[in-house]
C-alpha cells in the first residue's frame, strides 16, 4: 500500500498547515469559474476535493488535543500539500514559510521513495 507518512507534527504547525491550505483551497475556488479549458477546470476540481478532505483530516488532528501527531496521506494527498507550498500565499510569513517548507521537504522524500 503506497502511503506517506510524516511523523511527529506539532499541534502548532499542524493549525500552520491547516491555514495555509485554507488559503489554497480558497484561491483555487476563487480562480475556478475562470479555468482555461474544460481540462484545467476537471483538474481544479480534483484538487479542490482533495483540499477539502485534508482540511477535515488536519482539522480532526488539531481538534484531538495531542501535542504531536502522524500525518498519514495518500500519495494524491501528499502531492496536493506539496503543490500548496510552492504556491505563494501573499501573507505568509516566515514561521508558515518555514513550516511549510519542512512538510514539503517530508512529502517529498517520501514521493521518491514510493518508486
Amino acid at each position: 500500500m503506497m502511503r506517506i507518512v510524516v511523523k511527529k507534527v506539532k499541534r502548532e504547525n499542524l493549525e500552520i498547515i491547516q491555514s495555509e491550505l485554507l488559503s489554497f483551497l480558497r484561491y483555487k475556488i476563487d480562480a475556478l469559474p475562470s479555468s482555461m479549458d474544460y481540462q484545467s477546470y476537471c483538474n481544479d476540481v480534483l484538487v479542490i476535493d482533495l483540499l477539502k478532505g485534508l482540511f477535515h483530516l488536519l482539522r480532526c488532528k488539531i481538534e484531538s488535543q495531542k501535542a504531536c501527531s502522524n500525518l498519514i496521506l495518500s500519495p494524491s494527498q501528499g502531492v496536493i500539500l506539496h503543490y500548496c507550498h510552492q504556491w505563494q500565499a501573499k501573507e505568509r510569513n516566515e514561521q508558515n514559510t518555514f513550516v511549510m517548507q519542512s512538510l514539503s521537504d517530508a512529502i517529498h522524500q517520501n514521493l521518491i521513495n514510493l518508486i
